[in-house]
């Protein structure tokens, strides 16, 4: 019983580092700017690093740091487990509060897929893109003004598809809500932070509703 039970658990956790591990690697190999600040942060992941290290002295940076290619890139969980990748703009329900499952139609108000360039763009922000020594997730933000039903919601809605189906989502603007379906390993890999959500805010701002685009 006792080896089912790790034949059971041995893939998941095999899964679990192997989504990390072709990243960071990929970036180790990649890496163009600040490469000894990434590999110290690293080190502290691995080994679970509580304190403040020297390096993270000062003021994180976010920017391009690394150069990986779009071959290798599409290899890369998210692009290497799901078909194809459509993007959603909600439909507001108003007596609804987070959490909410987006991957339900019902809060699609338009879908579309991804273009072969808007992915390609899409996994250079997400894997070639960095924040320095940003250890936190985007905490929750205080709206102040108007009590609208669309400041409550994300502005659009990455769906990720599989066999036919819709698997995972991914919303945001998050504003610490966790707007998101993935496992805490699988969100890790989009190295989540705010300049990263706006980056991507921007590339999708034609899909964004127009009652969203000033708030």
């Amino acid at each position: 019983m006792k080896s089912l039970i790790y034949f059971l658990i041995f893939p998941v956790c095999f899964y679990t580092q192997n989504i990390k591990s072709n990243l960071d690697d990929a970036r180790l190999i990649n890496c163009k700017k600040k490469c000894k600040i990434f590999s110290e942060e690293l080190i502290d992941k691995k080994n679970n690093n509580s304190s403040t290290p020297s390096y993270m002295l000062g003021k994180p940076h976010y920017l391009k740091m690394f150069n990986i290619s779009l071959k290798n890139r599409l290899k890369i969980y998210p692009f290497n487990e799901y078909d194809s990748i459509y993007i959603a703009t909600p439909i507001f329900i108003k007596e609804l509060e987070e959490p909410r499952n987006y991957i339900e139609g019902k809060y699609h108000n338009s879908v579309r897929m991804l273009t072969e360039d808007e992915k390609i763009e899409l996994s250079d922000i997400l894997f070639n893109y960095h924040k320095t020594y940003d250890l936190y997730r985007i905490v929750e933000r205080n709206t102040i003004g108007c009590d609208c039903v669309q400041l409550k919601y994300p502005k659009i809605i990455l769906l990720f598809k599989k066999a036919g189906q819709f698997k995972k989502y991914i919303a945001f603007p998050d504003d610490g809500w966790n707007r998101y379906d993935f496992t805490d390993e699988e969100y890790q890999n989009f190295d989540w932070s705010e300049e990263k959500e706006n980056m991507i805010l921007n590339m999708f701002k034609k899909d964004i509703l127009p009652n969203q685009k000033k708030n």
